[in-house]
């Protein structure tokens, strides 16, 4: 199993390089292999030495570094939550609906996968990153409109007849991360790319993910426990999750295999109650032990009662995974 933790935030504007290696040599020593590093769209000129710094201290521990679009063109979740300027600035580039009127999401308007400035935007500025740093691979975090009909301009130019068929809609969706990531392996051949979705997605949403070419790694994102655990949300309203890797893992790994896919899941360890300590510690063990390819994990996320308690319990359970899977190399003679 490859493990890689997002370092969502961390050092992208309050920047001392001490803590980037101090924070990377803790995932480092705990069997992490990769840092996943959000990037929004204004952090290709207003970081762009704090990413130089991530990336170094990254080569000098051996960690791959991955980059995740965060809310480019309302598009895509990542972090943090703010609207995109993309489609703040481009009114022409958003989807509407069949009056004629937009959609107004969570963080404002999305834009439309089918409008040409779209497609170009997410090419021009995946050339910039690939330009000047060593990035591993891209995750598409959560894409926002998979539930999306869009009746714009572009779309009905798109798929004229078919404007108004769900499935259509649907892979048009899903196949714009296709069609970048086919830009971007055009760019660089050993670029790996990854894109999960919400664990309550419905069928059809897995399969449509599920198929997009080119793409490495389809999973989902959940709490660490099973649905009967109880347990609180991620999103601080107090209520109970909808979305748990032991309940609906085992149709994601499925999903990813039969495409040809790798399984990728993301551990949600933020915005933790104390109170779900004991949960986590409980349970970790099991969601370990599943059949992942691609296991991620907040470090130091946001909206945690207890941090460092926290880290330090995710940390044991990741540090004994580190250790099992040295004695399983050790007893198959794996150097």
């Amino acid at each position: 199993m490859y493990l890689s933790a997002c370092y969502f935030r961390a050092q992208l504007y309050t920047h001392v390089p001490r803590q980037v290696r101090d924070d990377l040599a803790w995932m480092a020593d705990h069997g992490t292999r990769g840092v996943n590093i959000p990037v929004l769209e204004q952090d290709l000129t207003a970081a762009v030495e704090n990413l130089d710094r991530i990336f170094e201290a990254a080569a000098a521990l051996g960690l791959d570094v991955w980059i995740t679009p965060s809310r480019w063109g309302n598009l895509v979740a990542g972090a943090p939550k703010v609207p995109s300027i993309l489609t703040a600035c481009h009114h022409e580039t958003w989807a509407l609906k069949p009056d004629g009127q937009p959609y107004i999401e969570f963080l404002g308007p999305p834009a439309s996968v089918h409008h040409p400035a779209v497609f170009e935007f997410f090419c021009s500025s995946l050339d910039v990153l690939l330009d000047r740093w060593p990035v591993a691979g891209i995750i598409w975090d959560e894409p926002k409109t998979l539930h999306i009909r869009d009746y714009s301009p572009s779309a009905r130019a798109a798929l004229g007849e078919r404007i108004d068929d769900p499935a259509a809609q649907l892979a048009a969706q899903a196949g714009f991360f296709g069609r970048v990531n086919g830009h971007a392996r055009a760019q660089r051949g050993d670029l790996r790319t990854a894109l999960f979705i919400f664990g309550h997605s419905d069928a059809a949403r897995i399969a449509a993910c599920a198929a997009i070419q080119p793409l490495d790694e389809f999973g989902l994102d959940g709490r660490p426990w099973w649905r009967a655990d109880g347990g609180m949300d991620d999103n601080g309203s107090g209520g109970p999750p909808s979305k748990w890797l032991l309940d609906q893992g085992p149709a994601f790994i499925e999903a990813a295999r039969s495409a040809g896919k790798r399984s990728y899941a993301l551990l949600e360890n933020h915005a933790l109650p104390a109170s779900c300590h004991e949960l986590i510690d409980r349970r970790l063990p099991e969601v370990l032990a599943m059949d992942w390819d691609h296991l991620a994990y907040y470090y130091y996320p946001r909206s945690c009662q207890d941090p460092d308690g926290a880290m330090a319990l995710i940390g044991r359970h990741l540090k004994r995974l580190g250790d099992r899977s040295s004695a399983d190399q050790d007893q198959r003679g794996v150097p």
